[in-house]
């Protein structure tokens, strides 16, 4: 049965990782929000039984940084449209 991009099902994921970037400047938080992202949707896929799926573009956001536990931390949010 093939399926046009008309009835394509999607949906949007949203993963965060909040940490530190005191080890890696360039985007720990970044990086890992994206791998939460990718994994939540590699078990959703496995959950469900789906063998091919089309990820949109993975768009990036952090918040400011801000002073916990005495590090500097800052939270970054992973999201992407998922159609199969």
């Amino acid at each position: 049965m093939n399926v046009s991009p008309a009835a394509a099902r999607c949906y949007t994921f949203q993963e965060s990782h909040n940490g530190t970037d005191l080890f890696n400047p360039v985007g720990g938080a970044k990086t890992a929000a994206t791998i939460k992202l990718n994994t939540s949707i590699e078990l959703w896929q496995q959950k469900k039984g789906i063998k091919k799926v089309r990820i949109g573009k993975v768009t990036i956001k952090c918040d400011p940084w801000s002073m916990e536990y005495i590090l500097p931390h800052h939270r970054c949010y992973a999201r992407a449209r998922v159609c199969y």
